[in-house]
């Protein structure tokens, strides 16, 4: 039954998931790199406690923020979930002795890899810069080369 209603749905595709999980994680990343933004002081002291000096704090605070804004729009989704996915590394070796605490970063983690795995889909304001399908923005965007699109042209070296 539920095959039936998904083959009848067409927009029931991978894109769309992919969609859905870039809206969740870069929303989740955008807030947590905000509210460590809005309490900047309050973050620094805490990564000082935890050993850290304040370079690392605003080393996380932006990196969620950037990240999570990257994921989201899907402009170098790859790039932006690769910062995240570091960010829930580091939060996980901290604190891998308490199970409870260790379960949201892991799947924070595997959620980001997966982003890493597949690219921004679809559904992404990196779609459409080039087109061609053959270079690294297309790749990266997942864009298909169809037959009305131009290819790239390199530009002529200077000599």
């Amino acid at each position: 039954m539920i095959n039936s209603i998904v083959k009848k749905c067409s927009w029931l595709n991978k894109d769309a998931g992919i969609l859905v999980l870039r809206i969740g994680v870069g929303a989740i990343f955008i807030m947590s790199g905000w509210m460590k933004l809005s309490m900047l002081a309050s973050t620094v002291v805490m990564f000082g406690q935890m050993g850290f000096s304040p370079f690392w704090a605003y080393v996380a605070t932006f990196g969620e923020l950037i990240g999570g804004i990257l994921v989201l729009l899907g402009i170098y989704t790859r790039l932006g979930a690769l910062m995240l996915a570091t960010s829930m590394t580091v939060a996980i070796t901290l604190t891998y002795k308490d199970m409870a605490m260790v379960m949201t970063p892991v799947a924070f983690l595997i959620s980001n890899l997966a982003l890493i795995f597949t690219g921004s889909g679809r559904f992404s304001l990196m779609r459409k810069i080039c087109g061609c399908g053959t270079c690294m923005l297309c790749k990266d965007s997942d864009v298909v080369a169809s037959p009305t699109t131009p290819t790239h042209t390199t530009p002529p070296t200077q000599a």
